[in-house]
């Protein structure tokens, strides 16, 4: 501690990243973190491509589902033949999954989005057994 007059000094100097520090972050580990992280991100994928499902996607299931099934929705309101439901019940199945996001990140807009997730989970309930192509 003689080197410095602080604790702060000290603490300052030790924790100051330079271009090098930036450089080796961004040149190697970054890659390095990628090139490791697919030793769990392979496994996942047969697993997925096996069950429709990954182990890694059950960390956060319900947020997982909501993003497949918004997608899925978007597609069949596209592209379905079915006569039912119609474009506008798609929008309101849509916009529930999305509120329900929505309420996952931000718990303030519970609120004011609860009756559009609401809405929404009745129609999918209601035509749950309708949405094919």
């Amino acid at each position: 501690m003689a080197k410095y007059k602080s604790v702060k000094e000290m603490k300052k100097h030790l924790y100051k990243r330079t271009l090098l520090d930036e450089i080796r972050y961004y040149g190697f580990y970054i890659w390095w973190n990628k090139i490791t992280d697919l030793k769990w991100k392979i496994p996942n994928l047969i697993h997925r491509a096996y069950y429709g499902w990954g182990k890694a996607d059950t960390w956060d299931f319900d947020n997982y589902l909501a993003n497949v099934i918004i997608g899925g929705l978007k597609h069949l309101k596209k592209y379905s033949t079915s006569a039912e439901p119609t474009p506008e019940e798609f929008d309101a199945m849509i916009e529930g999954f999305e509120a329900n996001l929505l309420m996952m990140d931000d718990p303030s807009v519970y609120k004011e989005l609860k009756p559009i997730f609401d809405r929404g989970m009745r129609l999918f309930h209601k035509y749950f057994n309708h949405l094919w192509d």
